[in-house]
């Protein structure tokens, strides 16, 4: 439900402000663009800006964009007091960035499917460790350390990827290029998300959905060329 300009600006300092008296870690613009989606306070007068523009434009000074010279991506909202801290963290990360290069083939079948799911107006989540899956619409608050949002920013709804070998070029450059961007804001290692056809017979059943399990069961031929739509996919996500 919309809400007014001024109760937006309200919320996000709170949220922002609560972030920083428990923690220093930055707080990324996908994070709390994830937490507004969440809770569904976005200003009925937002239009077209993004929310980075958003806080530029209605929050300054109270809160600032920072972002990481070296990765564009990377972008921290941050209050005045906590700034020179955060810029402090970013300027260490700049030499200890994550591996982000990968290959489509070499990612873990639900987590490449957060990048293409077919699915409009609601957020996306992957798994942080093994099981991957994805989950479509909100994470609830005492769960939602254990994910990664998948902004839509970095996703190419509907792209076919059931066949990598006959995608063609342009578009596996770009899905490519999008996932690194994606782990380059969120500071992970793609290499984590890869797929071994060892690792996923010794999975635990704890906690595995029966997307994952139907995902897991199949050679890793079948499991490339599979695509589940959207609606199948998030209904066998829900099921343990």
């Amino acid at each position: 439900m919309a809400i007014s300009l001024e109760d937006f600006r309200e919320k996000i300092k709170e949220i922002v402000r609560l972030h920083y008296g428990s923690t220093s870690s930055p707080l990324l613009l996908s994070h709390l663009g994830a937490e507004i989606e969440r809770r569904q306070i976005w200003p009925d007068e937002r239009g077209q800006r993004s929310l980075k523009q958003l806080i530029s434009e209605t929050c300054e000074p109270d809160l600032q964009i920072v972002r990481d010279p070296h990765a564009p991506a990377y972008i921290a909202v941050v209050t005045p007091d906590s700034r020179a801290g955060v810029e402090e963290q970013i300027a260490r990360r700049s030499t200890t960035q994550p591996n982000t290069q990968t290959r489509l083939e070499d990612l873990a079948r639900p987590v490449l499917l957060a990048f293409c799911i077919d699915v409009q107006n609601q957020p996306i989540y992957v798994h942080r460790v093994r099981p991957f899956r994805y989950e479509v619409g909100a994470i609830p608050q005492d769960k939602i350390s254990e994910y990664i949002f998948v902004d839509p920013e970095y996703r190419r709804p509907g792209l076919r990827v059931d066949s990598l070998q006959q995608l063609p070029l342009a578009d596996k450059s770009d899905l490519e290029n999008r996932i690194q961007k994606w782990a380059i804001a969120h500071g992970v290692e793609l290499r984590q998300f890869g797929w071994t056809e060892e690792s996923s017979k010794n999975y635990s059943e704890d906690g595995r959905t029966a997307l994952d399990r139907l995902v897991a069961a199949q050679p890793r031929d079948v499991a490339e060329r599979m695509l589940i739509p959207a609606d199948i996919a998030q209904t066998l996500s829900r099921f343990r």
